[in-house]
């Protein structure tokens, strides 16, 4: 009979075979960075923290202070790191030493041999005690895990700040661009009337045909429409940015009506540094931590547990005998359990716990790219669109040069109003452009910032970015 013991030690031996967890590093995902960006042309300075500065606006900083103190989605994200944070307690909860305590009573009334009724009063009070002894470290992983998971948060928080701050830079400038091609379509229409009268004049003293009158007033039409949906983009674009702000909608925001210049060289930094400085890409790298973590727990769960034990209690038919130490009952007793069929349970939380990681490491790799080809993609849009800017200052300057000298001609005589007419869109579509190009420029700078994860350090903000979101009521928490 004792020989039947082997083939269950064997099984418990296999399950105490613990192999190695996987290691996982970016190297293995196939993923590197480059020692410098590929874009040419690229100033070598690092980094600088305060990046807002660079885009020069002096009401952009208060609006950012404003958005972290009162945008909903910040809160979010802040509740989700003390949601983390509790999960780490309770985590680390199950090393610790557990008590229990508990108490009842019962009334109990018997005949007697006499018919007379006996009552009786019976009072319990019990303590009990466990504590399972992390032998091999397995609840110390799950605490781990928990608490990578605690900063993964916290690096989602610091995501979110930067991305909103970002976002409230975009709005903004996109609703101030909105706010000047409104001023510049108001322009346009108010010059069309203008013009529609010259051609009216000229059709009375028999200059102009009744063609000339109909294309222009086809021309007024279009830009009061053009106006109109301008109108509706600028309407759109306030209001975003008051959401941003935790403001109600109501298009009472006051925009700016000048863009600012851009400013200074480009801080590119190191490819390298952005695995980091960027917060989403250091969240992913401890997400993949934290899986790593919970892969050692899961491979451990076969190893025998260790958990002390401890009962004590005291039974009474008197309330004043549950101080009589002499009746208390105390029981300590260690108990060690190994699983043994689990019916594939065990094996199933081990591939789990392994597609998990694989799942984390392939998402780091992908935050990773992710953050490259931001970088680079704006990297490269900042000499584009810069050259685009400096070619349309030249097209606004002539274009509006030549519809200048088509109206003088028209009204001599000398060009019919279709070469007028185009001279005209030619000049109100080169000084939109113009518009959204500088926009564009000041939406690339910020994009690029974001991708270097550049934080916001400037003194005007500093406190407003490290500060917690407020709670509902309005209070900070």
């Amino acid at each position: 009979m004792k020989h039947a013991a082997w083939p269950v030690l064997a099984i418990w031996l296999a399950g105490c075979a613990l192999p190695q967890p996987v290691r996982t590093e970016l190297a293995q995902s196939g993923v590197s960075a480059p020692a410098r960006w590929s874009t040419a042309g690229t100033a070598p300075e690092p980094v600088a923290g305060g990046w807002l500065r660079d885009l020069d606006d002096p009401v952009l900083g208060d609006l950012v202070r404003e958005a972290v103190g009162g945008n909903l989605d910040l809160r979010v994200a802040a509740a989700r790191v003390r949601q983390a944070q509790a999960r780490t307690r309770i985590a680390g909860a199950a090393g610790l030493p557990r008590l229990d305590v508990g108490g009842g009573g019962t009334r109990r009334s018997t005949g007697s041999a006499s018919g007379q009724r006996v009552t009786g009063n019976n009072f319990d009070l019990t303590a009990g005690a466990a504590w399972e002894v992390d032998v091999w470290n397995r609840l110390a992983d799950r605490t781990r895990a928990a608490f990578l998971d605690e900063a993964a948060s916290a690096a989602d928080l610091q995501a979110a700040r930067l991305s909103l701050a970002a976002n409230v830079a975009r709005a903004w400038f996109d609703a101030v661009e909105a706010g000047l091609q409104v001023e510049l379509a108001r322009e346009t229409v108010d010059n069309f009337r203008d013009n529609l009268a010259v051609v009216m004049e000229n059709f009375r003293a028999g200059l102009a045909s009744a063609l000339d009158v109909r294309l222009e007033r086809a021309n007024l039409a279009s830009a009061q429409s053009q106006l109109a949906a301008r109108e509706v983009d600028r309407d759109a674009s306030v209001r975003r940015v008051e959401v941003l702000l935790g403001r109600y909608p109501g298009d009472a925001l006051a925009v700016a009506d000048t863009l600012p210049p851009l400013t200074g060289a480009v801080p590119a930094g190191l490819p390298a540094e952005l695995l980091a400085r960027r917060p989403d890409v250091r969240a992913a790298a401890v997400r993949l931590a934290a899986t790593d973590a919970r892969l050692d727990a899961a491979l451990k769960n076969r190893l025998p547990g260790l958990t002390l034990t401890g009962n004590g209690g005291v039974s009474s038919d008197a309330l004043r005998r549950l101080l009589d130490f002499d009746a208390v009952l105390l029981a300590i007793a260690a108990e060690l359990t190994a699983p043994l069929l689990r019916g594939g349970e065990l094996q199933a939380e081990r591939d789990l716990a392994r597609a998990q990681t694989d799942e984390a490491l392939a998402q780091y790799a992908q935050a990773v790219l992710t953050a490259f080809r931001e970088v680079e993609s704006a990297l490269r849009a900042e000499t584009l669109l810069a050259q685009q800017e400096a070619a349309l200052q030249i097209a606004a300057r002539e274009s509006r040069a030549a519809e200048e000298l088509a109206l003088e001609r028209y009204r001599a005589g000398l060009v019919d109003i279709v070469t007028w007419l185009e001279a005209r869109r030619r000049a109100f579509d080169a000084r939109s452009a113009l518009l959204s190009v500088n926009n564009q420029r000041l939406q690339n700078r910020i994009a690029l910032h974001l991708g270097l994860g550049g934080d916001f350090a400037a003194p005007a903000i500093d406190a407003a970015m490290t500060a917690q979101p407020a709670a509902p009521g309005g209070a900070p928490r």
